[in-house]
């Protein structure tokens, strides 16, 4: 059957060799019962109800005498009363849907001698609005079947375990997936009972706990692990919620989405990190102790021997101590860089200039260095730790590739709705735009260690906490008269 909404308010659904209309049997007996009062309360020898498609009128449904109707005899748009002949008077009026969309026509004929009064217009003019509300009244139930058709046809699509339970527990609804959890033989018995029948009280108790709960609270949510009928087990999300029909009685949704794989996922990258933090308790420790084993004998060789040996060796005696702090250096950022995922994550409401105040005295910095900062002292709600970090990286970066007697760096909060926007720019060297997409990766510098202290982790550490909050980092610069590093920090 053709949705009635396409057939009223729009054109008929026409057969185009039969010259019919198909539509709700409803709405034929609707149209039905309207011809035969209008015939037996005027007395009509005819009466006719016609569709208005785009080309041609087309007779509905048709009582007494033929009516031979022209284009011209439908034109006018309100109630016309016409005499045919000496002996005929007809009377047209169109019917218009409350969407003022035109359905058709009404005609209908009897004796001319028999005046059209003002008491039979106004009865007419009721019957006429009570097969319009008929009509919409019909359509809107129509679409309701429909909407409803097509909900359980979007439930029975799904690949989640749906299903329906009213107030005691009882099955009233199941969708293919949820039916298919059980042998064929046991399909057709899932509706009307609990499935816990067989259960012990205890055991079916657990089962109905989440069951009870969004009975009683309207929702309730829950990761589980359940076992299917044959025996495997799986992990599922599974949530609840309580509704009504609309005579009152109470009903739960479930819904059950199976997430083992993810699961399994998550026990796999919680492993992996585990292993991580294994091997960087491990470093710290093996790793570090010898290193700084290493440096204290240099250093001491260097301070018994410096008066025996030629400048040239004293040189390249230095040259190796510089070469054990950068590994040192190396180290220590390895291990951040490791430890980024778990670094403390507390917000706090700080502004720039309390933040610049904590880390500067952390920072080597030269004598000569200006550091602007204009944000007004504005507070930001952001994770401190962090986002000290972030900053300390990035000012120590600008400080490290500055090659002006006197460095400035200009640390800006620019207004955004969504972000805090923080501007770090500096009248160093510049960076040229080809390098862009190298200087946030790990180990990568643009100048030799030898001339530039570094193990060429501080920007990618810079980017990775930003992005693990949701932000992004940009540089700008033409590779001559400084740089700006733009970080974007989500407003929480």
């Amino acid at each position: 059957m053709p949705n009635t909404k396409s057939y009223i308010e729009t054109t008929p659904l026409l057969n185009d060799k039969q010259k019919s209309v198909f539509f709700d049997s409803e709405i034929q007996k609707s149209l039905d019962n309207f011809i035969e009062l209008v015939i037996k309360i005027f007395d009509a020898t005819a009466c006719s109800v016609l569709a208005s498609p785009i080309q041609t009128p087309i007779e509905l449904c048709q009582r007494g005498s033929k009516i031979t109707l022209t284009k011209d005899d439908l034109k006018n748009s309100s109630n016309t009363t016409v005499n045919i002949n000496s002996n005929i008077l007809r009377v047209v009026t169109p019917i218009n849907l409350p969407s003022h969309v035109q359905f058709g026509w009404i005609v209908f004929e009897r004796q001319s001698d028999i005046a059209f009064t003002e008491k039979e217009k106004s009865i007419f003019s009721t019957l006429k609005n009570g097969l319009i509300n008929q009509l919409a009244q019909r359509r809107r139930l129509l679409e309701a079947t429909d909407n409803v058709e097509l909900q359980l046809m979007i439930s029975e699509l799904n690949k989640d375990l749906v299903c329906i339970k009213d107030e005691h527990f009882k099955i009233v609804y199941a969708n293919d997936a949820f039916k298919n959890m059980y042998p064929e033989n046991m399909q057709n018995n899932i509706i009307d009972c609990t499935t816990v029948e067989n259960y012990e009280d205890d055991k079916a108790k657990n089962f109905l706990a989440q069951d009870k709960i969004a009975l009683h609270c309207g929702f309730s949510q829950i990761v589980e692990n359940l076992c299917r009928p044959n025996g495997s087990s799986f992990t599922a999300d599974t949530v609840k919620r309580r509704f009504e029909d609309r005579l009152g009685n109470l009903y739960i949704l479930t819904v059950s989405k199976d997430i083992t794989k993810k699961e399994q996922l998550i026990n796999k990258i919680e492993a992996a990190q585990s292993e991580l933090d294994e091997f960087t308790s491990i470093a710290s420790h093996d790793l570090r102790s010898p290193l700084n084993a290493i440096k204290r004998l240099l250093e001491w060789i260097s301070d018994d021997c410096k008066d025996m040996l030629p400048k040239e060796h004293l040189e390249n005696f230095q040259l190796v101590i510089n070469r054990t702090n950068r590994m040192q250096v190396l180290l220590e950022d390895l291990l951040s860089y490791s430890r980024i995922n778990g670094c403390d994550g507390t917000l706090a409401n700080i502004s720039l200039d309390a933040i610049y105040f904590d880390i500067k005295e952390l920072l080597d910095l030269p004598k000569t260095l200006t550091v602007n900062i204009n944000a007004n002292n504005q507070l930001i709600t952001i994770p401190v730790i962090p986002f000290k970090i972030v900053i300390s990286n990035l000012i120590g970066n600008a400080v490290k590739h500055n090659d002006k007697k006197n460095p400035i760096i200009d640390i800006s909060l620019l207004p955004d709705e969504n972000y805090y926007v923080i501007e770090i720019k500096d009248n160093g060297p510049g960076i040229e735009p080809k390098y862009f997409s190298l200087i946030f990766k790990l180990f990568q510098t643009l100048q030799s260690r030898d001339d530039v202290e570094g193990s060429g982790i501080g920007l990618c550490i810079a980017k990775k906490h930003i992005m693990n909050y949701g932000g992004k980092i940009e540089v700008t610069s033409d590779g001559k008269l400084g740089s700006t590093f733009t970080v974007y920090w989500p407003k929480k």
